[in-house]
């Protein structure tokens, strides 16, 4: 089964050009299942219900704004995993100083981040699903002790 990103974003951003379709065109949706909000798939569902379906969000603080904020309040309290990536010339970059996210420069940079990320989570994920064991990303055999 696909795992299901929602990837979080201002609408302040070209989110088209500088997320959507650079995602879109690596091919991440062979292996991934991309909830892309304001795409015209899920442009009228609500958001806290995508966040809801999703298994991992990826969230781009840069330009963040009063939706975005409302965005990362629902998947903090779900529990949801969330990645943070900002722009390393965001103006708001002080604002989100207790959260640990990746910077990046270039639209390159952060598809690549991105990316990234998800080969590293799809391949803890293969492991954790496969013999419930995870060791520092890799599969150790335990014998079961027998009393």
């Amino acid at each position: 089964m696909k795992i299901k990103v929602y990837i979080m974003h201002s609408d302040k951003i070209n989110y088209k050009d500088d997320l959507y379709k650079p995602l879109l065109e690596h091919g991440l949706m062979h292996d991934y299942f991309l909830i892309l909000p304001m795409s015209n798939s899920f442009i009228d569902k609500f958001a806290k219900d995508l966040i809801n379906e999703s298994d991992i969000v990826i969230c781009n603080l840069s330009n963040s704004n009063f939706l975005l904020n409302v965005e990362m309040k629902w998947a903090i309290s779900q529990n949801k995993d969330i990645y943070y990536f900002i722009k390393n010339d965001d103006k708001k970059i002080s604002k989100f100083k207790n959260y640990k996210y990746n910077v990046y420069s270039t639209t390159d940079e952060l598809i690549n981040q991105i990316i990234a990320l998800l080969k590293a989570v799809n391949q803890k994920e293969l492991i954790l699903k496969r013999d419930n064991i995870f060791c520092l990303g890799k599969l150790e055999n335990v014998k079961k002790k027998t009393s």
